[in-house]
């Protein structure tokens, strides 16, 4: 068994637990994209009961050409990590390549990544392990499993033990890497955490001459085959386009395939960590695959905040003293799938508009609640569960701002668009989605509900 590191505030790697996802855009491309992939990751993994951590990097620095792009830099770079972790609570995690940044990036992240191909840097090692930051090295492609304990002893000299370490392949001729799974058991008896890099070892460094290859479409592949063996986390690089990408596009994973990969690669992880626990192989009949399976949410009612969520947070008004307010055509069609789904819907808004009341109707809703009441928002939704014979766990609700707070607080599934205030993002488990107020945030809730 390795042992247990504590990543960021409630993260925790080792010992056996379910995996830890490291993943994100190879590199920093822009501060839209980095926080639009760090809130979709985030989403999945909070559902699967994943501990995740964002990778980007800030500079790519061995490229395969002079040519390529590197990424926005370490000043820009630290910015916009910082508020992928300020603002969403995720841990983050970026590499360095010379011995001097290892200071600076130590003031905004959890982890410090040593890339392969410097895996055997000593200044940059003991500069990395004398931040007392968690340290994650990379086994370098031309050397061996066995070759890992003498970085670990490098770290280990400069007095830090917050380590991890990481298989991307071994090269295996020109252009081409191969994994050998019994190296993930050689190096997870160092005693720390084994990574396995699942996009980097389907790598073809090189191999279209001024650019790396690779294939993607074995990433899930080798991912599985690593988690069987028992590997404490999975570090892949996740783009919304992998073939627009600044670095590594052909091995990138794309965004919108790694809910599949992640609820198979959960499946898999349990399986295999009940064997690693009782340190033998089962001799009764094996657990079915469905014990393993998260449970599924039993959503019977869908409620939902008007000004900031059904639409911007902007008020019209016009010389003629009418209000105008505009609402998103994807968002009414969701509210429709999730009534013929049979889930009772309606809107809860402080504000009494004629507006909404006419939303409501067109739409059909089941229940419209408008004005400041006693109670809240929160009294009003238990007024509702009265009548529909359910609980609270039985809601979903979305909201922006604080006063949401006391229903989001307690309802079963709650969820916030990408601009809703602090306050409300920082309601422990709650969904924050990519898209903003009135621009399809409720449909991507409903989305997400109508798949669970």
């Amino acid at each position: 068994m390795t042992r247990e590191l504590h990543i960021g505030k409630s993260c925790s790697v080792g010992a056996n637990r379910r995996f830890m996802f490291i993943g994100g855009p190879c590199a920093i491309e822009s501060e839209e994209m980095t926080l639009q992939v760090a809130t979709y990751l985030n989403n999945i993994c909070l559902e699967l009961g994943i501990c995740f951590v964002f990778k980007s990097s800030f500079d790519k620095a061995n490229r395969s050409s002079i040519e390529a792009p590197r990424g926005v830099g370490i000043d820009k770079g630290l910015q916009i990590l910082k508020r992928v972790k300020d603002e969403l609570g995720i841990p983050v995690l970026t590499d360095v390549h010379e011995s001097w940044q290892c200071e600076r990036v130590s003031d905004v992240v959890d982890i410090i990544q040593i890339p392969a191909f410097l895996a055997r840097q000593t200044d940059l090692l003991v500069a990395a392990a004398r931040t007392g930051k968690v340290v994650h090295v990379k086994k370098g492609q031309f050397m061996a499993p066995w070759d890992m304990k003498n970085v670990i002893h490098k770290l280990e000299e400069a007095g830090n033990y917050q380590l991890m370490i990481g298989e991307r392949g071994s090269s295996f001729g020109y252009n081409n890497l191969v994994v050998d799974m019994s190296g993930l058991v050689e190096m997870r008896s160092y005693g720390y955490p084994v990574v396995f890099d699942a996009t980097h070892s389907v790598q073809k460094p090189g191999g279209q001459g001024t650019s790396t290859g690779g294939n993607r479409e074995m990433v899930p592949y080798l991912m599985r085959a690593a988690l069987a063996v028992g590997v404490d986390a999975i570090f892949a690089e996740v783009h919304p386009d992998p073939d627009q990408a600044f670095s590594d596009g052909p091995n990138q994973l794309r965004l919108e395939q790694i809910r599949g990969i992640l609820e198979q690669a959960v499946q898999l992880d349990d399986l295999a960590k009940s064997f690693l626990s009782g340190n033998q192989l089962p001799t009764d009949k094996l657990p079915s695959i469905e014990e393993f399976r998260p449970k599924q949410k039993d959503i019977r009612l869908f409620l939902s905040d008007v000004d900031g969520v059904q639409t911007d947070s902007g008020m019209y008004y016009f010389n003629s003293r009418d209000e105008a307010k505009r609402f998103n055509a994807h968002d009414g069609m969701g509210l429709q799938l999730l009534r013929r789904s049979g889930v009772k819907t309606g809107f809860i808004t402080s504000e009494d508009t004629l507006l909404v009341e006419n939303r409501f109707r067109k739409l059909k809703l089941d229940y419209l609640v408008q004005g400041s009441r006693d109670g809240g928002k929160l009294a009003s939704a238990l007024e509702i569960c009265k009548k529909e014979g359910i609980s609270l766990e039985q809601v979903a609700y979305i909201g922006d701002d604080v006063n949401c707070l006391d229903l989001l607080e307690k309802a079963g599934w709650a969820a916030c668009p990408q601009d809703a205030v602090k306050e409300i993002k920082s309601i422990p488990g709650i969904t924050i989605l990519s898209k903003k107020g009135g621009d399809g945030c409720v449909r991507e809730f409903i989305d997400l509900i109508m798949k669970s």
